[in-house]
């Protein structure tokens, strides 16, 4: 049993809730947008979970901003002395109870999530593989769900031989890139937001 396993299973688990729960209220239970509403709720549900250490980080981020100026202070004054530029940085972060750390432990806690993540959407849906509460059923059905044309178990580097028959591989490639700009668009309102 994999070290992530447990891990793997309650991603799957919210997944299919969430697809329960969209069937529920009438929606396709083969169709994309039901299982495009259910990642986009697995992801949100993610995302609050993360919430703490998103502001963690945010706050050790905007400690380590606000030293800036004299950790340059001490770098340009003792340039010439590593051993000394290293005491008196420590010192100042004893003052300042400033960890410089801080802001990448909340990213490396982050990554078995997003990996979980991942491996229920790469492995299970795309493969067809059942994990947790996904069984082969749900998986199927994700795998063959498609959203304007495109099959959402399909990627921009999918060859046309791997993709069921009918479908164009301009659908897949056109959807892909879509879905990467508005990614990164919230992504970037996001941390704009955060950062203020």
């Amino acid at each position: 049993m994999g070290l992530l396993n447990p891990l793997y299973n309650v991603v799957a688990w919210i997944l299919a809730q969430f697809h329960g729960m969209w069937t529920a209220l009438g929606f396709n239970p083969d169709g994309g947008w039901t299982w495009v509403l259910s990642i986009v709720g697995l992801v949100v549900v993610i995302r609050i979970l993360l919430i703490p250490l998103f502001v963690k980080q945010i706050k050790a981020q905007r400690g380590l901003q606000m030293l800036s100026p004299q950790i340059k202070e001490l770098q340009k004054k003792h340039k010439d002395d590593r051993q000394k530029q290293s005491e008196e940085l420590m010192k100042l972060y004893r003052e300042t109870g400033t960890n410089p750390f801080s802001s990448c432990l909340p990213i490396i806690l982050q990554m078995p999530i997003f990996f979980a993540l991942f491996h229920v959407l790469s492995y299970g849906v795309q493969r067809e593989i059942p994990i947790g509460a996904m069984n082969q059923e749900l998986v199927d059905s994700a795998h063959d769900a498609t959203i304007f044309g495109a099959p959402i178990s399909a990627t921009f580097l999918t060859s046309p031989e791997d993709l069921p028959v009918g479908t164009e591989l301009i659908n897949v490639r056109i959807v892909t890139i879509v879905l990467i700009l508005l990614m990164t668009f919230t992504t970037f309102i996001t941390q704009k937001q955060l950062l203020v």
